[in-house]
């Protein structure tokens, strides 16, 4: 038995090994390749995707460092604006109070011109009273009331000549 060939236990092993085999790769095989086939659609599918993913995830860069110049750019704007603004405020606050200086110092120099004028005129008045007074007191009986406003006249002019 050991080193007899026997040709029906060989085509029946080989029979058997085929239906065995059939069996196996339709429902072991198949499958099994099928679900392989299938991971590599979804390996494929999640490398397409992550690709996807990146170059997106490239364009919301560029696009956010874009919109951040642009906004760097507006920021810089506006702060030069208002530095030009702050510029001109200044120039202008500067420009009215040296006007408001110059008016205040015209004013009082207006004034000061006024009041000595006016203390002039009465120191003049009054030495022109004392004058006549003393020189009415000493001329009393020598002088008519004519000469007297004559003489008052005459030296209200003098006066008025010393002190300008």
């Amino acid at each position: 038995m050991g080193g007899v060939f026997q040709l029906g236990t060989f085509i029946f092993s080989i029979i058997s090994f085929l239906i065995v085999f059939f069996i196996i790769q339709r429902f072991a095989f198949r499958p099994l390749a099928n679900m392989l086939e299938q991971r590599r659609k979804h390996v494929e599918s999640q490398i397409t995707d992550a690709e996807q993913s990146r170059e997106e995830a490239a364009k919301l860069l560029s696009e956010q460092k874009r919109l951040l110049d642009e906004a760097r750019k507006e920021a810089k704007n506006i702060l030069d604006a208002a530095r030009v603004r702050a510029d001109e405020q200044a120039r202008e606050i500067i420009q009215k109070a040296e006007e408001e200086v110059s008016r205040i110092l015209e004013e009082n120099r207006a004034a000061i011109a006024r009041e000595r004028d006016e203390a002039l005129a009465a120191v003049t008045q009054r030495v022109a009273e004392l004058t006549v007074e003393l020189t009415s007191k000493l001329l009393h009986d020598h002088v008519t009331p004519e000469v007297h406003n004559e003489m008052v006249a005459e030296a209200e002019k003098r006066l008025g000549e010393l002190v300008c």
